[in-house]
């Protein structure tokens, strides 16, 4: 059963929101109402501020508090001869090409898409101009450092988290009812009665990772075990919600960032087997519960109910054939519910024009990793690195058996943090120098005929 409509704020929402939005436009911090606005895109349902959808309000908040912070926080300008140090400032040095690259290639999607016959151009259209490319501009400008991304992570996690309330108070679920049914399996509704429960199942994957880079950066007990406690209740969430690809692909990043902070000493190497234990322990009671949210009903188990390739063949050999029928520029989108995957999609879609922008498009986000997993103590920005990689990661793996590239706003704003964080970062090089020999003197020796 699907329940539909719209989630509108009550007057106390409301005004909790309207002081967070003041306050990110009073102190110049545009990267709350960011993540706000990222998270809040992905509930699925639209949300009412007022009369209003929340998209509007939240993204008029981005612009102000971003004009605030290039204002106050990081004051530029475009005055001529100001112009080369402004550009610097806005855009690393390092592989700045992608820049005019990804301008092509979002282009190119806007061109393809209106050049063919799908009936809603705005499905693509809306998260291609609104999360991917203002997504990710506004994380390369406003996400620097660790204070910023903690801050980032912070709103996303406290809204990914009310995000799951919301679903459950909107299909009339009260919370005490989760300790005497935890898998709502009584209730008539699938999957949170959510029809894109994939979608709603990715902000809580995010949130979830993003809580998993502030447990290990926390400072204070009490902080590390609500920190945890959110997370775990994202977590739970997409096991709610059914979506295997977001719990492979989130199982697949958490690992990412388990393993980058076992290479490390301090801290977080002691966190990583009290985080892996508490989501162990989570899982195996939810499993003991409920256990159909773990292995679903006609399944012989967990390689069967984690297998995120199942019954996606027959869709993946559709996509292959348009692309076949087409394959310089795609179908422009016209069948993109048929490819179920993000490289077949990408070819189905926009042909192997688009495909060759997004070859390059990762290959600039491997040419990431060395600045991703390079050493560095002193510098605090290292583990939003990796937890910003990993959400690229997340968006890979479960892009697989779903997604794409211009609906998936999760697989570009991330890394442009992960480039706007790596500024400054010194990597090893691939290969050390040969030595110089040192100089030889040359002595000059007279040869002659002695008398």
């Amino acid at each position: 059963m699907i329940a539909t409509g719209p989630i509108i704020l009550n007057p106390l929402e409301l005004a909790v929101l309207g002081l967070i939005c003041l306050y990110a436009v009073w102190r110049g911090r545009p990267e709350i109402p960011l993540a706000i606005y990222l998270s809040v895109s992905l509930w699925t349902r639209t949300v009412f501020v007022g009369p209003s959808a929340a998209t509007w309000p939240l993204l008029a908040t981005i612009v102000l508090s971003l004009i605030r912070y290039l204002h106050v926080v990081r004051p530029w300008s475009l005055l001529p001869n100001r112009l080369d140090f402004t550009t610097r400032q806005l855009f690393p040095s390092s592989d700045s090409w992608i820049v005019p690259w990804m301008g092509l290639w979002w282009a190119w999607a806007l061109c393809v898409l209106f050049q063919f016959d799908l009936r809603d151009k705005m499905s693509i259209a809306r998260p291609l101009l609104l999360f991917i490319i203002i997504g990710s501009l506004a994380a390369l400008i406003a996400i620097r450092d660790a204070q910023t991304a903690r801050r980032f992570a912070i709103a996303y996690l406290l809204t990914s988290a009310y995000g799951l309330y919301a679903a459950l108070r909107f299909i009339e679920v009260p919370l005490g009812y989760l300790l005497s049914d935890p898998g709502l399996s009584s209730l008539p509704y699938r999957n949170l009665g959510i029809r894109e429960y994939n979608h709603f199942s990715h902000h809580l994957s995010i949130a979830f990772l993003l809580g998993i880079g502030l447990f290990l950066q926390a400072r204070r007990l009490w902080s590390m075990a609500f920190i945890l406690a959110l997370a775990l209740w994202c977590g739970y969430g997409v096991f709610l919600t059914g979506a295997r690809q977001s719990l492979s692909g989130a199982g697949v990043a958490a690992l990412l960032i388990f393993g980058w902070a076992l290479s490390r000493a301090g801290k977080k190497l002691r966190r990583v087997p009290l985080a892996m234990a508490a989501i162990v322990i989570v899982v195996v009671l939810l499993y003991q519960v409920a256990p159909h949210l773990v292995v679903r009903e006609g399944e012989s188990g967990l390689e069967e109910s984690f297998n995120i390739f199942e019954d996606r063949g027959g869709l993946w050999q559709i996509g292959w054939d348009y692309f076949l029928a087409s394959p310089v520029w795609g179908w422009g989108f016209e069948y993109k519910l048929w490819s179920h995957n993000v490289l077949i999609g990408t070819l189905a879609d926009q042909g192997l024009i688009g495909m060759v922008f997004f070859l390059g498009y990762l290959i600039w986000a491997v040419r990431r990793l060395p600045a991703v997993w390079a050493q560095t103590p002193a510098d605090d920005r290292a583990v939003w690195r990796v937890a910003f990689f990993a959400l690229f990661v997340f968006a890979m793996v479960h892009g697989q058996a779903s997604g794409n590239t211009m609906a998936t706003a999760h697989l570009h704003w991330p890394l442009w943090a992960v480039w706007a964080l790596s500024a400054g970062v010194v990597t090893a090089p691939a290969r050390q120098p040969l030595p110089v020999p040192p100089r030889v003197r040359v002595r000059m020796v007279r040869v002659g005929v002695q008398q």
